[in-house]
C-alpha cells in the first residue's frame, strides 16, 4: 500500500499584493486584532451558516459492515457487486456513512447507507481534473435499505481494488489508523475561505462594516496589509474539514467556480488529512482534503450518479 502524498502539479492560487494606501486596520499590540475587526469576523460567521455534521474520526476501531466508518470493511447487499472502473477494474472503499447513526439533521436521508468509492491504480485517486463529476473512477452509492449481504469472510474473497501497475501497490490517502470509527457533532457553519462563494459573501459585509474601505474583489484588501488579511482569513477558517453539509475546504481553488458545476453546493462528504500521534493517519498528497458534491436535485432524488469528487493538495 502506497501513501499518496506527492505535491500536485496544479497551480496554487494566491491573492496579489498591490500597492499600500489604506491604514492598518489592527491595533499592533502582541498581533491583537482592533475591535472592528473583531466585530466583523464575528458577524462574518453570524451570516449565510449552513447545517453542518461534524465527523470525528476514532483510529484503529472496528465497527460492523453496517457501521459508519473510513477504510474498514462495508456493506455489500448480495443482489450487488463491488463497483468498478469503466475497464472492470475495482475501485478502492473509501467510507460510509449509517444514516440512521447521524444526529437529526436535513441535510441526509433519515435511513439507509452512503458509501464512497475511489480508484487507487494511481496517483490521481479516481480524480478527473477535465471532468470532475465523470464516475469512470469514482462511485458515490446510496443503499436505502440493509438487507442480506455478505459477510467479512466473503469481503475478503471478493475485495480486490486495482492497484498502481508500475509500483504494484494500492495508492491509498490512509497512511496509520486504520479503521477509523466515527462520531458525529451536528453545527453550523459560515462560508469558508476556499468555498467558490466566500468572495461575494465576504465583499459584500465588508462593503457595510467599512463603507469608507469599499472593495469589489478580495484581492483589494491587500492595498490594506497582506499579513493583516491573511489574520482575517485565518481566523474565518476552521482546524478540522472532515465533516458532511457546510462549506466545502480546498487547498488550491474550488472546482465549482466555474460555470458548468455551480449547481454542486450541497457537500455530501469531506475528508481532510489528519494527523495522528506521530504521523498522519490520512494525508491528501501534501496536507490535502477530498470532497464530494451533489446538486440539490440529486440530493432530493437520492441519485448520487455523476456527482462531483474532487481532491487537492498544497
Amino acid at each position: 500500500m502506497r501513501l499518496i502524498g506527492i505535491i500536485s502539479s496544479k497551480p496554487i492560487l494566491k491573492l496579489h499584493t498591490i500597492t499600500d494606501h489604506y491604514k492598518p486596520l489592527y491595533t499592533k499590540k502582541g498581533d491583537i486584532m482592533n475591535d472592528k475587526i473583531k466585530a466583523f469576523i464575528e458577524d462574518f460567521k453570524k451570516i449565510e451558516n449552513k447545517e453542518t455534521i461534524k465527523i470525528n474520526l476514532i483510529p484503529e476501531t472496528k465497527t460492523s459492515l453496517t457501521g459508519s466508518n473510513v477504510a474498514g470493511w462495508f456493506y455489500l447487499p448480495k443482489t450487488a457487486n463491488i463497483p468498478t472502473t469503466d475497464r472492470g477494474e475495482q475501485l478502492m472503499y473509501l467510507a460510509q456513512i449509517n444514516c440512521e447513526e447521524l444526529p437529526e439533521n436535513s441535510i441526509y436521508p433519515v435511513k439507509g447507507i452512503m458509501q464512497f468509492w475511489i480508484f487507487g491504480g494511481d496517483y490521481n485517486l479516481g480524480n478527473d481534473y477535465r471532468r470532475p463529476t465523470s464516475d469512470s473512477k469514482k462511485r458515490v452509492i446510496y443503499y436505502p435499505e440493509i438487507d442480506e449481504h455478505f459477510s467479512e469472510e466473503e469481503l475478503r474473497e471478493m475485495y480486490e481494488p486495482q492497484k498502481d501497475k508500475k509500483e504494484d501497490e494500492l495508492i491509498t490517502p490512509i497512511n496509520d489508523g486504520a479503521p477509523f470509527a466515527m462520531s458525529f457533532e451536528k453545527t453550523s457553519q459560515w462560508t469558508m475561505p476556499n468555498d467558490f462563494r466566500f468572495e461575494e459573501v465576504f465583499v459584500e459585509k465588508w462593503n457595510q462594516n467599512f463603507p469608507g474601505k469599499q472593495i469589489e474583489e478580495i484581492y483589494e484588501m491587500y492595498d490594506i496589509d497582506e499579513e493583516e488579511v491573511d489574520e482575517i482569513m485565518e481566523a474565518l477558517d476552521i482546524s478540522s474539514h472532515t465533516q458532511i453539509g457546510g462549506y466545502g475546504h480546498f487547498t488550491q481553488e474550488d472546482p465549482r467556480m466555474y460555470d458548468d458545476f455551480e449547481d454542486y453546493t450541497e457537500l455530501l462528504f469531506q475528508l481532510d488529512s489528519e494527523f495522528g500521534t506521530d504521523d498522519y493517519y490520512i494525508l491528501w498528497g501534501d496536507c490535502g482534503v477530498g470532497n464530494f458534491f451533489a446538486t440539490k436535485e440529486q440530493l432530493r432524488n437520492l441519485d448520487f450518479t455523476e456527482c462531483l469528487y474532487s481532491w487537492d493538495c498544497c
